[in-house]
């Protein structure tokens, strides 16, 4: 949790509490007890010029007492959505430990790298690719859990060797590459069918990619042509022009 954050929320709440909180509950109350006559503007200003003039302990004592009251709000406000994240982040690691203790089948697909190849020490751009037809096989079949950072086994490796070969390190730079490579290989309209997120493994971050059935036909364009890929077993099968045309009749829409 981001302190400076946190201190900025509950300061802020504070001052809230104070001049907004304080005032609104003051003239709301002397409203109603005046039978709802009058004019409830001129209260709520008269209250606030009170809670800014710290006039006398009572006073003090009351700007403290709504202070704190909005200091509560905010850190609960504050914390919610961290709260949230949380939650939400221990599913994903729990959902990722499932999927590798399971292995790879027609839903799952593990990758130990996205472009870095391990055996050459450089950049395999073939790699890329692989990572390309893999999605649309997905895409074109039920969906699937692509995982990249892990070996074949299951074992986490990380994603520091893919992250060097970046113009932009780091998580954002690795998710921006892999929206570029379903944008131009696959269609910019597909892109909404892979949403991208990254766990802490072992101290190593692996990209998960949660890939979702597509109703159109998936194309992955390899030079002068395109290729229709499925998922079959624990692997992506490329079919032929009447193959493709028949999966697709009875398939996708």
């Amino acid at each position: 949790m981001n302190r400076q954050g946190l201190l900025i929320a509950i300061v802020l709440g504070f001052a809230v509490g104070i001049i907004i909180i304080q005032p609104l509950g003051i003239s709301l109350f002397q409203y109603d007890q005046s039978g709802d006559t009058g004019n409830w503007w001129y209260l709520f200003k008269n209250a606030v010029g009170q809670a800014l003039g710290f006039g006398d302990v009572d006073q003090i004592l009351k700007n403290i007492l709504f202070g704190i009251m909005g200091s509560s709000l905010a850190l609960m406000f504050y914390t919610r959505k961290t709260i949230f994240q949380l939650n939400r982040e221990k599913v994903g690691i729990t959902l990722i430990r499932e999927l590798l203790d399971k292995g790879e089948n027609h839903e799952v697909e593990f990758k130990s790298t996205l472009r870095w190849d391990l055996r050459q020490g450089k950049v395999n751009k073939a790699l890329e690719m692989v990572v390309a037809k893999t999605i649309a096989g997905f895409m074109n079949t039920e969906g699937g859990h692509l995982i990249i950072g892990v070996d074949d086994e299951g074992r986490i490796l990380g994603l520091e060797q893919d992250y060097g070969t970046l113009k932009k390190p780091g998580k954002d730079g690795f998710e921006q590459y892999i929206m570029q490579l379903v944008s131009f290989n696959l269609g910019t309209h597909f892109c909404p069918l892979a949403k991208v997120t990254f766990y802490q493994f072992e101290e190593k971050d692996i990209c998960y990619v949660r890939v979702y059935k597509s109703q159109k036909p998936v194309y992955l364009n390899l030079g002068d042509r395109s290729h229709f890929f499925i998922r079959t077993g624990n692997g992506t099968r490329e079919l032929d022009m009447p193959e493709a045309l028949d999966y697709m009749e009875t398939h996708l829409n």
